[in-house]
């Protein structure tokens, strides 16, 4: 800027009127011309006051910059923004952790002008096997891309946060009625089923997601999350891989499953679960071919406990690896003290779980046990069971053939029913089939059980597999079954299932069946 421009503006602003109140101008107010030509004292003081507050004002802006420069680059300072970023973000993912997460939606409802405010809480089903298949590393690559899939799924004004572990919480707000929620619902479970390459591969989990909504699940934070983990837990039961809303009594079950986890965790450590065994009979001849080891909890105050009760409660709260080594256990020693006592039992098959394979050194823990007993590993047959699809075919299908390389057989238990298909009787490394006992007991009221079983025992010996049948009641359903050319029974005709003490008593020749 030079000097004839400076004037210039001087000149202008002179011709207007302008307003100066002095502290010795008199009158206070005054309407004055200026110029720079015979200026009088009044413009020349007014000037230098601009000036000098300019000036003032400048330096301090520049103090100022200069103090935040030097406090950011101040490791203290650095140290103390990265703590408080970490106070209330997750550091693996970046989301909000749980304690930002129950401030703003605690502060959410607060200040809610409408009550359209959702909570759905995530659990990815089978996000445990990536870590022990694959390693952490890859688990945490996993769980920031479904981070990222979560955020990306909602709107930014709401909140996306991780609880803890394979868990995860949004918060959707202002959603607009149901349809739009539920839509919001399939959207997030569409997206975080999405396979993920992780360390090279294609990996997927299954989301189960409960959703609750304000106010008529819940008027505070806690209780809106609490029931929508109530309400996820409710999906796990049937299937996973889906999304309910909460509803009255699913608190109250969740917490029956949480007291029941608590008393099973401790029956297995004090040795309070009982096997029983129910003997399986050749049906040509009546002989006996094998026992079928079963596991029993006999509660102090709930009474027997049914297996399908507890075994789920095991699958879910991951106690299903200590309950299968429990009767694996218990079985190798059972085997041991009727090889002492003469009493001669061909095999013994147990029930294996699928969850039990998601352990990439199940197999060798197993071998290195059943070896330590000094058992034949072709004495222990183990019988699958399926209650949901295989996560991970390709590594179930690896630890299976492994098992039989180590000499132990296996069965399809169930077949017919649940997921197990004709692909599996192709794919699995397996000699036997279990045909489902729903099938068998409903063969003399229902053709079509009776036609089924006739296929399956048809297509088993085209395939060189054996057949046994469960759930045989009746000495017509044998003889039915031996003459179809069923290679085994097994049911409450022959035997019900009993201690070891029992079956020893059992064992007397003349109460073999013979049809």
């Amino acid at each position: 800027m030079n000097h004839r421009s400076v004037e210039s503006g001087l000149h202008l602003a002179a011709s207007k009127c302008a307003r100066w109140t002095l502290p010795w101008s008199g009158d206070g107010t005054r309407c004055a011309n200026f110029g720079t030509v015979g200026a009088g004292p009044g413009w020349v003081v007014s000037l230098i006051v601009v000036v000098a507050v300019a000036t003032a004002a400048i330096v301090w802006l520049v103090g100022q910059r200069r103090q935040l420069r030097s406090r950011l680059r101040d490791p203290r300072e650095q140290a103390r923004r990265v703590l408080a970023f970490h106070a209330y973000h997750d550091t693996l993912t970046g989301l909000p952790n749980r304690a930002f997460l129950l401030q703003t939606l605690e502060q959410a409802l607060a200040d809610s002008s409408d009550d359209s405010l959702a909570v759905m809480f995530i659990d990815l089903d089978g996000f445990k096997s990536i870590n022990d298949t694959l390693g952490h590393e890859a688990g945490d690559a996993f769980l920031q891309a479904v981070a990222t899939s979560l955020r990306s799924s909602v709107r930014e004004r709401d909140t996306v946060a991780r609880f803890g572990g394979d868990e995860f919480v949004v918060v959707v707000q202002a959603y607009g009625g149901m349809e739009n929620l539920v839509r919001v619902c399939r959207k997030v479970l569409d997206l975080v089923s999405q396979p993920v390459s992780v360390a090279g591969q294609f990996v997927a989990v299954s989301p189960s997601i409960g959703v609750a909504v304000s106010p008529k699940d819940g008027t505070v934070a806690d209780m809106l999350i609490r029931n929508a983990d109530a309400a996820m837990y409710a999906v796990k039961e049937t299937g996973k891989a889906d999304f309910r809303f909460y509803e009255e009594g699913m608190l109250e079950q969740a917490r029956e499953r949480v007291a029941l986890t608590v008393e099973l965790r401790e029956a297995l450590q004090q040795g309070n679960l009982g096997v029983e065994y129910q003997p399986k009979r050749h049906l040509r001849d009546g002989t006996l071919a094998g026992v079928e080891a079963l596991a029993r909890w006999n509660h102090p105050t709930r009474g027997q406990v049914p297996p399908a009760v507890f075994v789920a409660v095991a699958e879910r709260s991951g106690l299903i690896h200590a309950l299968g080594e429990y009767v694996l256990r218990a079985v190798l020693t059972q085997v041991k003290a009727w090889d002492a006592a003469g009493i001669a039992v061909d095999y013994v098959a147990i029930n294996l779980s699928m969850h039990e394979l998601t352990r990439p050194a199940f197999v060798e823990t197993l071998h290195r046990v059943v070896r330590s007993y000094g058992v034949d590993p072709m004495r222990i047959r183990f019988e699958l069971t399926e209650s949901t699809a295989m996560r991970q075919p390709e590594e179930t299908m690896r630890q299976l053939v492994k098992l039989r390389s180590h000499g132990f057989d296996l069965l399809i238990d169930d077949f017919g029913a649940g997921y197990w298909n004709l692909g599996h009787l192709r794919e699995l490394p397996v000699g036997t089939i279990k045909i489902d006992q729903s099938f068998v007991r409903g063969s003399s009221l229902n053709l079509a059980d009776r036609e089924i079983t006739e296929a399956i025992v048809g297509l088993a010996k085209k395939l060189n597999m054996q057949t046994i049948a469960e759930g045989v009641e009746t000495e017509a359903q044998a003889d039915w079954l031996r003459d179809l050319g069923c290679d085994i029974g097994q049911g409450y005709f022959f035997a019900r299932p009993m201690t070891a003490d029992a079956f020893s008593r059992y064992l007397d020749p003349t109460m073999a069946y013979a049809g």
